[in-house]
């Protein structure tokens, strides 16, 4: 668009939304009107695009979120009245003229308000301090929920607040900046030095009035010499102070001894009310020593200590390390002063964000995840330090190519990101990462160089060169079906992708080493290579392609590691993401747990239950342990944990690989099946899948004893299973149904009984990392086709599970019935016999006339006394093993070098 019509655009925005959400008849009546002005007047064509624009603006939308609270007197409205919005009222101004949906905006004020009134109340001297927990997604834009909630501290008269980012200085220097100009006003680069200069960014040139005061800056931390150069004393200054401080125990320890000294009462303490905000605040902020508190975790609780009147608010995508410290205790959770005892609030992402769920959910319309099946042998599994880097894998030349390529079309396209990032990601070390940036830096050289000299040829001649003929081909597969032909994107070739350079970003490049600002006019076009510096809270500007070959099995640190979640506006369809199977696998069923994780808060927020009782739950969850750290699990040889099955569904996702126990698991199912004939279970003869009714918990009993399970299924203890079976109280417990799902695969053995039922195919992956074990793969890490659950139900249970599913809006973008809604109607549990078919390309030594066999259980509701399993989890076996897959479990873990 040209400068008239995002002035347009801007306007109208801007203006509407002073009055509420505009309707698309109001928008298009004042556009009109606007149309006429000189500043705004705009071709026909312009003002098409402005109204499109505007229309998908107003249709992102933004839930308010979920909460679980502890008892708490509610404040806020009390004094409404008499609070002065200015920071925020000037913040959202800025967020609209950014481009913000203002029904975001609308919702970012509510959500806003929410918090903060969980918060201490600063007027009052009574109900302090206070410690919560923000949920949000990765890339979602916690950085605007928590501006917006910093603007509204400040004006309630939060007098200093102090905002921890992670442990990198280029991710301190990008939130600096991103706060200078949503509620400073100010670039603090001038404002903290010898000679004070004042230059208006962001929410200042809307108003400058007032501004807050700043003593950090884009270009350095606390320092206690600068504080003394600007005179910081708190009880001299009448707006709010903002520092914004990176996690460093040095700093920490400083900022608590300078403070205390210039600005502390005779008692030691500092009489102001103070908020604490914790970004990342899963890393590093948690103690995971049991003898003595971590330097970080430390100097955080020190800090707060100064000031009785404190709130202390952590935010985080993924916050299991936060809600249980440390897995072999509850009492220290509970004792823990940075658990967040008062409340948790889960922040639901807008319409237009694009994470986990749809990207890796059953029902995703997007076709955006390609597949490395090559890079094994550039990149090896366990590689040290020293490795020596030949050469770059087939599949990052490919990336690589299509990068240069999305940026044409995006040149193409109006209202596309100025700045365009790719990301490549395959190790932790940052000698392994400039080697990558080095070998790819030859390789862009040569195709820029190729580009420059064949692209303004004909497309006959110019094909004829490898670079442009790979490029082509390129075009060709990935977005042949996008519209413009290849002569267009051939002429634009040169103009698009000489600007692209490729860069390491890690602690030996600096804290410089991406810094979008300094390409303002222009825009950066960059080949990000790097590891944890590019997996903490750094964002990549445009972020349209991702190369992703990274080892970890952990929740956390996957999750983190997925730079590609945020938004894609104008550009969702070509953007691509390159991974491994088995990482698409873990982020398909991470997606299910987060998603679960919610569900759960909501649920506990219906029951008015309290932030200790969500973190017991999920502490007491087996999974947990694939979402923590090594050093968080380091101090028992054995757990037990009590685990709530009720309206859960438990399957063998993960199973031997060894032919002797695919075997016994076979005959132990075979066996089952025998015991089931000579029952008095009920086979119904009109279900299409063999289903029976009726059948006894001990048979069923019997079959999870003699059913060898793998330590890195955690959630699936068999033997504690069938203690639970047997033991059951509920009255829903106490018969079972049982199908045999049929699939398109071959018939099964002729000893199982049932020839008629067909195997199942599924793509069995051997993971190679000496676990000995095979993954049954799919997209969430699925053993059960979806859809499954429903068997055995009545025709009134399931017309109940398709009455909510067609009258919730939450599963209003679901194509299918969710199985968790066909569990939450079940009048008994059900037992999924499946046998399974290789359908993938690694080969299973599976014996002659034997199936692998894998097992699900769906349990229904249960009576809160009866649904909890005693689950005994051998550690030391899971640590071994989770040891030998995962090169850098965690991103604050000591041996990663790329980790400050």
């Amino acid at each position: 668009m040209n400068e008239n019509a995002k002035k347009l655009e801007i306007a109208v925005i801007t203006t509407l939304a002073l009055d509420g959400l505009p309707t698309e008849q109001d928008i298009l009546d004042l556009a009109g009107q606007l149309r006429t002005l000189p500043p705004y007047r705009v071709s026909d064509e312009d003002f098409d695009l402005v109204i499109r624009k505007l229309k998908e603006s107003l249709r992102i939308d933004m839930g308010l979120g979920s909460r679980v609270v502890l008892d708490h007197a509610p404040w806020l409205m009390g004094r409404k009245a008499s609070i002065e919005p200015y920071f925020w009222t000037r913040y959202s101004h800025y967020l609209l003229k950014e481009g913000m949906s203002p029904r975001v905006v609308t919702a970012l004020d509510k959500v806003g308000d929410d918090i903060l009134d969980l918060l201490g109340n600063p007027a009052d001297v009574v109900g302090w301090p206070r410690r919560g927990l923000v949920m949000g997604d990765v890339q979602s834009g916690k950085t605007s929920n928590y501006t917006g909630l910093i603007c509204k501290a400040g004006d309630a008269e939060y007098r200093l607040i102090i905002l921890l980012t992670g442990t990198l200085e280029s991710l301190r220097r990008q939130t600096q900046g991103r706060l200078d100009a949503g509620f400073v006003g100010l670039d603090s680069a001038g404002v903290v030095t010898r000679n004070r200069t004042r230059r208006d960014v962001g929410v200042g040139l809307i108003n400058a009035a007032r501004s807050a005061g700043v003593f950090t800056s884009t270009k350095s931390d606390f320092k206690e010499a600068t504080a003394n150069q600007l005179g910081f004393r708190l009880n001299q200054i009448s707006e709010p102070v903002l520092l914004v401080v990176k996690k460093n125990s040095r700093i920490l320890e400083n900022l608590t001894a300078w403070l205390t000294t210039y600005n502390a009462n005779q008692s030691g303490t500092i009489d102001v009310p103070m908020l604490l905000i914790d970004d990342e605040a899963d890393n590093a902020s948690v103690n995971t020593n049991p003898a003595k508190a971590t330097a970080i975790n430390a100097g955080i609780r020190k800090l707060l200590k100064i000031f009785p009147r404190s709130s202390y608010l952590g935010f985080t995508a993924t916050p299991f390390a936060n809600v249980f410290i440390n897995p072999d205790s509850t009492d220290e959770m509970l004792g823990n002063d940075l658990f967040p005892r008062d409340f948790i609030y889960a922040l639901e992402a807008p319409t237009n964000y694009v994470g986990a769920n749809l990207l890796f959910g059953d029902d995703s319309p997007l076709d955006v995840i390609r597949k490395i099946d090559d890079a094994e042998d550039f990149f090896p599994r366990g590689h040290k330090s020293n490795w020596k880097v030949d050469g770059l894998p087939d599949s990052m030349l490919l990336a690589l190519r299509t990068f240069l390529l999305v940026n044409v079309v995006m040149d193409g396209r109006n209202g596309m990101p100025k700045h365009r990032s790719m990301l490549v990601n395959v190790s932790h070390f940052t000698s392994i990462q400039d080697q990558v940036r080095d070998e790819l830096m030859i390789v862009l050289k040569k195709m820029q160089e190729d580009i420059r000299n064949y692209s303004g040829l004909t497309p006959r001649e110019a094909e004829k060169n490898t670079t442009i003929a790979l490029l082509k081909q390129t075009w060709a597969s990935e977005f042949g079906n996008e519209g413009t032909p290849w002569k267009t994107i051939l002429s634009r070739l040169n103009d698009s992708t000489q600007p692209i350079e490729v860069r390491s970003i890690n602690q030996k490049s600096g804290a410089g080493s991406l810094d979008y600002a300094v390409y303002g006019a222009t825009g950066l076009r960059v080949v990000a290579v790097g590891g944890n510096s590019l997996s903490r809270g750094l964002t990549l500007e445009g972020l349209c392609i991702s190369y992703f070959y990274r080892n970890t099995q952990m929740y956390d640190t996957l999750m983190q590691m997925g730079r590609w979640f945020g938004y894609r506006d104008g550009y969702v369809d070509i953007f691509r993401i390159w991974m491994s199977e088995t990482a698409i696998n873990w982020y398909g069923h991470i997606s299910e747990a987060s998603e679960e994780l919610r569900r759960e808060i909501r649920w506990m927020q219906g029951e008015r239950l309290k932030p200790s009782d969500f973190g017991l739950k999920v502490r007491a969850d087996p999974d947990s342990l694939l979402v923590t750290a090594r050093n968080k699990m380091r101090n028992s040889q054995e757990i037990t944990r009590m685990v709530s099955v009720s309206n859960r569904l438990i399957e063998t996702t993960r199973l031997y690989s060894d032919p002797e126990r695919i075997k016994a698991n076979f005959n132990a199912v075979v066996r089952f099946l025998r015991k089931l004939e000579a029952s008095e279970a009920i086979r119904d003869p009109k279900n299409r899948n063999p289903l029976w009714r009726n059948v006894h918990p001990e048979l069923v009993a019997e079959l999870l004893e003699s059913f060898i399970g793998h330590p890195l299924n955690p959630t699936f203890q068999p033997r504690d299973l069938a203690t639970f079976v047997r033991a059951a109280q509920d009255s829903k417990m106490k018969w079972w149904d049982l199908v045999v799902p049929s699939g398109e695969g071959n018939a099964l053995p002729a000893d199982t009984g049932i020839e008629s039922v067909l195997r199942q195919k599924r793509n069995l992956e051997i993971d190679k990392d000496g676990t000995q074990s095979m993954l049954v793969s799919g997209k969430k890490m699925r053993v059960g086709s979806r859809g499954v659950e429903r068997e055995g139900l009545s025709k009134d249970e399931h017309n109940a599970a398709r009455h909510e599913f067609e009258t919730n809006p939450d599963y209003a973008e679901k194509k299918s019935i969710p199985d968790h809604l066909y569990r939450i109607e079940r009048s008994r549990p059900l037992l999924m016999l499946h046998f399974i078919e290789q359908s993938g390309d690694d080969a299973i030594n599976v014996p002659v006339g034997v199936a692998v066999c894998a097992l699900g259980l769906s349990f229904p509701k249960l009576d809160k006394d009866s649904e909890m399993v005693s689950y005994r989890v051998n550690l030391v076996e899971l640590r071994n093993m989770l040891e030998a897959t995962d090169t850098a479990a965690s991103l604050d873990e000591d041996d990663d070098d790329d980790d400050a």
